[in-house]
C-alpha cells in the first residue's frame, strides 16, 4: 500500500463558513492496474494502521480509479503526447492523458476543530498488488473551499 502526506494546505475560508471543500488530485495517471484511494484529513499526529477505513475519524472520503492496464497495443499507442494533427482535428484526448479527480471532503473539515490548514494522508492501493508502493502518481493536490 503507498502511504502518502501533503504539506499543510492554507484553509482560505473559516471552517465556520465553509459550505462546501473539495480536494483535488489534478494530473494523475491513468496508466497501469485499478486502484482505490481512502483519504484521511489531519492524521498526521497519529499513525494510521493500514487497514484505516471509512470508520476512521479522520476519513475524509475515497475513490476508485479504473485505469487501463497494461498496454496492447502497437508501438506508440500508450504514448499520451499526441496532439491534434490540425485545427480540425476533433479526436478526443489521448485515452492515457492524465485527469483530475475531485473529492468533496467537506464533513471531515466541517468535523475538525478550527484548522488553519489541512493536511491530507493518503492510503491507495491495487488490488491485485497490495503492496505496490507507486499507486497514486499526480501532479498537484489542491484544496478548495466555498462560502
Amino acid at each position: 500500500m503507498q502511504r502518502w502526506t501533503s504539506e499543510p494546505l492554507d484553509l482560505p475560508v473559516p471552517p465556520a463558513a465553509i459550505a462546501r471543500a473539495h480536494l483535488e488530485f489534478q494530473g494523475t495517471r491513468v496508466s497501469g492496474p485499478s486502484f482505490v484511494v481512502y483519504t484521511f484529513v489531519n492524521a498526521d499526529g497519529e499513525r494510521l494502521p493500514d487497514d484505516a477505513d471509512r470508520e476512521h475519524p479522520r476519513f475524509a472520503g475515497a475513490f476508485s480509479v479504473f485505469a487501463y492496464g497494461d498496454c496492447w497495443g502497437a508501438t506508440g499507442h500508450c504514448d499520451a503526447g499526441r496532439g491534434p494533427v490540425s485545427a480540425f482535428d476533433r479526436r478526443p484526448e489521448h485515452h492515457l492523458t492524465p485527469v483530475t479527480f475531485t473529492l468533496d471532503v467537506t464533513d471531515a473539515v466541517k468535523r475538525l476543530e478550527a484548522p488553519e490548514h489541512v493536511r491530507v494522508t493518503v492510503h491507495a492501493a491495487r488490488p491485485v498488488d497490495p503492496d505496490a508502493t507507486d499507486v497514486l502518481r499526480f501532479e498537484r493536490l489542491a484544496l478548495y473551499a466555498y462560502q
